[in-house]
């Protein structure tokens, strides 16, 4: 897959297409969805407290092997 990035005001490089997590069931099938997201190269990935599946976005950006500097975890409270 090949992303698309959008520059922001404040000059940071953000990726235009995310994965959602909305409405995912926590816990396994998240953190899979996620790290599938992952290896076809999404580096956004947009959540929000209300959907009680953070920790499981979380655990799959930390078993990813990827930078965390290159993923973007966008939440909403």
């Amino acid at each position: 897959m090949e992303q698309t990035f959008v520059t922001l005001n404040n000059g940071a490089i953000m990726p235009q297409f995310s994965m959602g997590v909305f409405m995912v069931p926590d816990y396994e099938e998240t953190k899979k969805a996620c790290l599938d997201a992952l290896k076809m190269g999404y580096r956004h990935i947009d959540t929000a407290h209300a959907y009680q599946n953070e920790r499981s976005v979380g655990g799959a950006v930390s078993e990813s092997g990827i930078e965390r500097e290159e993923i973007w975890v966008i939440s909403k409270l």
